[in-house]
C-alpha cells in the first residue's frame, strides 16, 4: 500500500462512499488495494464502518460506540452535485446487524432508503449486498447460539425469527434493482465457512471483485491482491472516525484522517 502522508487541503477527487460493518472494516485495506489502481485517479473516500455498526442507531462494541450510518456526519461532508466531476461510486454492505439488535425490517429498510436518497441526490452508482440467507438456513441452533453469544451477546434474537426477517429484508432490498443506478449482489455459498456472517479469508479478494464489478472499472479484473495478516487492524490503527464514544465520553477527530501519495483521501464517520 502506498505510503501515507498527513492530510492536506486539495482539490476534490472522485467520491467513493463505503458503508458497512465488520466485513467492510476487516477488508478495507484490501478494497483500497483493488480500487486505487482500478480507478486511476485520486478519489475522496467517505466511509462509515465499524464492527457491529448499525444503519440507524448508536451501536456499541465493548467500550466503543458509533452513530448509526444513516444519521452520521458523512452525509453533511459529501460534496454537492455541482462540485462533482465524475460519477460517485457507493457500496452498502453488512446490512444485517440491526436484525440481531431487534430492529424491524421496516425500520432497517427505511434507514437504507435514507442512505439511498442522499446518494441518488449526487447521482451515485450504488451496489448493495444482500444478507446470506442460505447460511442461516443451514445453521443448527447450537451454532447460532455460539455465533450470537460471541458477536451479539446482549441481543436475544431467535434463529427462526431471524431467518424469516432476513428473507423479508432481502426481498425489500432486491426490489430496489428496478432503479438502473442500483445493483444488487447476492452472496455466494463459497464466500462463507463455519462463520455464517463473515467472509472466508481465502475468498475475500475474489468476492470483492465480484461485488464491485457493477462500478465498471476498466482495470479491476486485472488486479492481483492478497489478504495481509494485519489488514483487520488497519481501521483501528489508522481510521479514527469523526465522532465516537469511548467509555461514554465523546471523542472527535478531524477529517480527512488519511491521505495517500496519489492524492486519495479517506474520511471516516
Amino acid at each position: 500500500m502506498p505510503e501515507l502522508t498527513a492530510p492536506e487541503p486539495q482539490s476534490g477527487g472522485r467520491p467513493v462512499i463505503l458503508l458497512g460493518a465488520s466485513n467492510l472494516t476487516r477488508d478495507f485495506p484490501l478494497i483500497l488495494r483493488l480500487l486505487q489502481p482500478s480507478i486511476g485517479v485520486p478519489c475522496d473516500i467517505y466511509t462509515a464502518l465499524g464492527h457491529g455498526r448499525s444503519y440507524g442507531t448508536w451501536s456499541r462494541l465493548l467500550h466503543r460506540a458509533l452513530p448509526g450510518i444513516s444519521r452520521c456526519d458523512l452525509w453533511q461532508a459529501l460534496p454537492t452535485s455541482d462540485r462533482i466531476s465524475e460519477q460517485p461510486l457507493a457500496l452498502l454492505t453488512d446490512i444485517g446487524n440491526d436484525l440481531i439488535y431487534g430492529q424491524s425490517v421496516d425500520a432497517i429498510f427505511s434507514w437504507v432508503r435514507l442512505c439511498l436518497d442522499q446518494l441518488q441526490a449526487i447521482d451515485a452508482r450504488v451496489t448493495i449486498t444482500l444478507l446470506p440467507e442460505f447460511t442461516l438456513a443451514k445453521l443448527s441452533n447450537l451454532r447460532f447460539e455460539m455465533t450470537r453469544r460471541l458477536f451479539f451477546p446482549k441481543n436475544p434474537a431467535s434463529l427462526p425469527d431471524l431467518i424469516q426477517k432476513v428473507g423479508q429484508l432481502n426481498q425489500r432490498l432486491t426490489e430496489l434493482a428496478g432503479d438502473p443506478r442500483i445493483r444488487i449482489v447476492a452472496p455466494q455459498p463459497e464466500w462463507y465457512g463455519f462463520d455464517p456472517i463473515h467472509y472466508r479469508a481465502s475468498q475475500r479478494a475474489r468476492l470483492w471483485k465480484t461485488i464491485l464489478t457493477s462500478w465498471e472499472l476498466e482495470n479491476l479484473e486485472q488486479q492481483t491482491v492478497r489478504n495481509r495478516l494485519l489488514d483487520g487492524w488497519y481501521a483501528f490503527t489508522y481510521l479514527p472516525p469523526a465522532v465516537r464514544r469511548r467509555w461514554g465520553k465523546e471523542i472527535r477527530s478531524s477529517q480527512p484522517t488519511r491521505m495517500f501519495a496519489d492524492g486519495t483521501r479517506i474520511s471516516v464517520y
